[in-house]
């Protein structure tokens, strides 16, 4: 074999990364001015984002000057279905590759939308229709501690001044990550001014270039995905010094809110057992209950759901709610038969 004939066996080339997540202390950044991003692919927009035999991420890096590596195909951040992208350059060379991404991620292949294939609750397994309206980038803790800010005024202020929502995930249970997942779903003008918002963070924090890796093969290790939601507050051990500030921050601003669901729909919030509520719950960190049965809002048929957590909780919890009613509000327009 030729020695400019690439291995197949891809062990004897040395790893772009190495395989332990290793986050330091110490900002390694790169040049000067220069900052890194971390964006989740979906396995659906990863083709397109590469191009053939590499081109469009070749002509992606000459255009905006910035270095992108993306994990190997089946290599997926723990708990998803979506490849790793790490993008070095100025703040505007990240913004405008995130532009490019968001595009890519836009554009869902027809075939996967039909909503008989979709169960929006498992997006581990399914395509989840909303996906394509999301960014979804991964900040180490102490960015995700400057972007919730204190009492959550910052995300706050971020999702006012951009018209996106802005989620931050819980910390995963027994898997010692040391980094958040912030979803942004919104038009394509807002998520631009939210990311540009969140950049504008990744610069604020010295430590932001802490966690450097692409590849979280033996983070995940075999389980990642038998207990993806599991409740953030389990393992103490493993609940990490950030919690701690997020749990003040909850409790110095707790919010109550208050939403009516029209009885019918009322299932589709419960799900199976209470399982798809359980879910809810354990996804944004909120408390939701829903009125007994036959309680109803007065002089209407709509079941009083009530919200409790820190803002952001409260606000991701009636996102995902209102999202769930929408959803099931269009499959029945679509399938009147299914009514009742």
């Amino acid at each position: 074999m030729g020695r400019g004939a690439e291995a197949p066996d891809s062990r004897k080339r040395p790893l772009e990364t190495p395989p332990e997540v290793v986050c330091t202390k110490r900002s390694n950044t790169g040049e000067e001015g220069e900052y890194f991003l971390k964006v989740l692919i979906p396995s659906y927009a990863a083709g397109s984002i590469i191009g053939k035999g590499g081109q469009t991420i070749v002509q992606l890096q000459k255009e905006t000057g910035a270095t992108i590596k993306l994990s190997k195909s089946k290599d997926f951040y723990p708990g998803t279905t979506e490849r790793v992208c790490l993008v070095q350059g100025t703040a505007e060379a990240l913004n405008a590759v995130h532009s490019f991404i968001a595009e890519k991620v836009r554009e869902i292949p027809q075939a996967m939308t039909k909503p008989e294939v979709v169960n929006i609750l498992q997006p581990q397994t399914t395509m989840n229709p909303d996906r394509a309206k999301q960014a979804k980038l991964i900040v180490p803790n102490s960015t995700a501690g400057l972007i919730i800010g204190k009492g959550g005024a910052t995300v706050k202020a971020v999702m006012e001044q951009s018209g996106a929502w802005v989620q931050l995930s819980q910390k995963p249970e027994g898997i010692n990550l040391q980094e958040r997942v912030v979803t942004v779903s919104g038009e394509p003008e807002q998520v631009h001014k939210a990311v540009s918002a969140i950049v504008q963070k990744v610069q604020e924090d010295p430590q932001s270039s802490s966690c450097l890796n692409i590849s979280y093969a033996n983070v995940a290790g075999p389980v990642a995905n038998s207990n993806p939601t599991g409740s953030p507050y389990a393992s103490p051990g493993a609940a990490g010094g950030f919690l701690t500030a997020e749990k003040l921050a909850a409790e110095s601003a707790k919010e109550l809110v208050e939403i009516a669901v029209p009885e019918n729909l009322v299932g589709a919030i419960l799900g199976k057992g209470g399982k798809t509520l359980v879910e809810y719950q354990e996804l944004t960190g909120a408390r939701i209950q829903i009125s007994k049965k036959g309680e109803f809002l007065p002089g209407t048929r709509n079941r009083r759901v009530t919200i409790t957590g820190s803002p952001a909780a409260t606000q991701a919890a009636q996102y995902l709610i209102s999202q769930r009613v929408t959803y099931e509000q269009g499959v029945r327009a679509s399938n009147p038969q299914k009514v009742g």
